[in-house]
């Protein structure tokens, strides 16, 4: 699965790294293993790591679903997420994703990882997900 995670209870932080491939099923699988993690609370902040992300065969329609929570939205609304995506096509996407979101406020994209966790306000005590 090109979808892998961890949890740091103690940082409230979830580090989500995609590599290669997104397929629909990929992100109903990531989806569902958040919701039933026992260490996951709706309001821990979240990076999504795409340097190794290599596309999606998500539909537009699909990505407005997710986007809208309609796939069943694991974090909440004031939860902090935060896109790390170098690349000029990742970012497209994740720009494009986010516009479709009805909260932007929370839901950030950036090029590189430190302006993502300045933005979550991480300090380098918490960076532990990240090494």
């Amino acid at each position: 699965m090109p979808i892998t995670y961890r949890i740091d209870p103690k940082a409230k932080l979830v580090h989500t790294q995609i590599e290669g491939r997104m397929s629909l099923e990929d992100a109903l699988a990531h989806t569902y293993n958040l919701k039933t993690d026992p260490l996951f609370r709706p309001e821990y902040s979240e990076v999504i790591d795409l340097t190794r992300f290599a596309g999606t065969d998500l539909h537009q329609e699909a990505m407005m679903a997710f986007a809208r929570g309609l796939q069943g939205e694991v974090f909440s609304h004031s939860a902090r997420r935060a896109v790390v995506a170098p690349a000029d096509s990742a970012f497209d996407i994740s720009s494009q994703y986010r516009s479709m979101r009805p909260d932007t406020a929370n839901f950030q994209v950036f090029h590189s990882l430190d302006e993502a966790k300045d933005w979550l306000g991480i300090s380098s005590d918490k960076t532990i997900l990240f090494e």
